[in-house]
């Protein structure tokens, strides 16, 4: 009997996963590896696919289809299936980055496409001179890589990070002209009355500033400013907080946190209760293992480690958000952070590739630190 083969979309410890899946109901590997065309750390979750393209998914997650669950297809790669059949992509003037509007079939914006070689110098937009450029060690391509990651730590969607997949979308048009297949992240279009930095902070209130802030330490967010929080009116009148463009997050690296709401008077306010338990409830070693999965750099996961341990300690011992993102953040572009010297100091004291003991010795540095802070 020849074999057969199928795409079905997993679950599998909590980490959505394409799988190619053949007779006998074995997932399959070997004759796909090396086959992706593309850079090794895109992982696309979903096809976006009407039937007129038989391309496949090559497999990097190795699982038995019986240790797995079923993940349905979310609704708003539906959507955008079904409105791909009338609408033609379109680029947003705004950002640096090739991203696009997508439509649904009535014709109203649904999601944001973002591909991965629309970054940085390969973006359509009109090149910019380098000057004032800063590179935060995040390679061009890794960006939407960041994108679907902050939404896929976001548990229990405490942040609000608008649902992002990772996903390849053939016969990908432009004002018409098919452009090939094009990998990216796919994000759902937030309605939205405008962005932070269109108001004062004044009307946002203290938990809607705090969700924002415990996500950017988590991702160690390089540009966090009023752009890019949107503004949703609740059920109550006050204003929800939802943060986009995670791109620039995930850095190898401590110099470049960047946190609008240090300048607001709500990150000098305490964290309430759900905050804090949420925060202590983070699982700093199963938030690395889905990097892990995802192909983030081992680097950029110690990143993660580093800042997310900071702000748990932190919490813990009474410290505001406004203590944590500013001793985790150059006040002075030139200086190093409060962090970066803790750091320092723990290589100073434990070579870096004896993981274990330097982050041990680096917890104990904070502890020193949040301590001294926190009288």
């Amino acid at each position: 009997m020849s074999e057969t083969t199928l795409s079905i979309h997993l679950a599998f410890n909590g980490v959505p996963l394409t799988v190619q899946i053949g007779h006998p109901l074995l997932a399959i590997w070997g004759q796909l590896k090396g086959s992706f065309k593309t850079a090794s750390f895109i992982e696309p979750l979903y096809i976006v696919n009407d039937g007129s393209c038989e391309e496949e998914i090559p497999l990097r997650n190795l699982v038995q289809a019986t240790d797995a669950k079923p993940l349905p297809e979310p609704s708003l790669l539906t959507k955008v299936k079904e409105g791909l059949q009338s609408y033609s992509a379109e680029l947003c003037e705004e950002g640096v980055n090739g991203t696009y509007f997508m439509k649904d079939k009535d014709g109203q914006f649904i999601a944001v496409f973002k591909p991965y070689n629309e970054e940085g110098k390969s973006s359509p937009k009109k090149t910019q001179d380098d000057e004032g450029y800063v590179n935060r060690g995040i390679a061009e391509g890794e960006g939407v890589q960041r994108e679907v990651a902050a939404y896929l730590l976001d548990t229990d969607h405490f942040s609000g990070v608008p649902e992002t997949v990772m996903v390849e979308i053939p016969n990908f048009t432009i004002s018409g002209e098919d452009v090939g297949t094009k990998f990216g992240s796919l994000q759902e279009f937030v309605q939205n009355e405008g962005a932070s930095w269109d108001m004062g902070p004044g009307r946002f209130p203290v938990h809607e500033v705090h969700k924002i802030g415990v996500l950017d330490m988590r991702i160690f967010n390089n540009d966090r400013h009023g752009g890019n929080i949107l503004l949703k009116e609740g059920p109550n009148g006050d204003y929800e907080l939802v943060p986009i463009d995670h791109g620039l997050s995930l850095s190898p690296t401590l110099q470049h946190g960047c946190f609008e709401w240090l300048m607001w008077p709500q990150a000098k306010q305490p964290f309430d209760e759900d905050t804090k338990s949420y925060i202590q409830n983070i699982d700093v070693e199963a938030d690395a293992q889905l990097l892990g999965v995802m192909r983030v750099r081992p680097e950029c996961i110690t990143t993660m480690k580093i800042t997310t341990t900071f702000l748990k300690k932190g919490a813990a011992a009474g410290l505001t958000l406004y203590d944590i993102g500013s001793m985790a953040s150059r006040t002075v572009l030139e200086v190093p952070s409060d962090l970066e010297r803790m750091l320092d100091n723990a290589r100073k004291q434990v070579p870096e590739e004896d993981d274990s003991a330097f982050l041990e010795t680096l917890w104990a540095i904070m502890d020193d630190h949040i301590a001294a802070r926190a009288k």
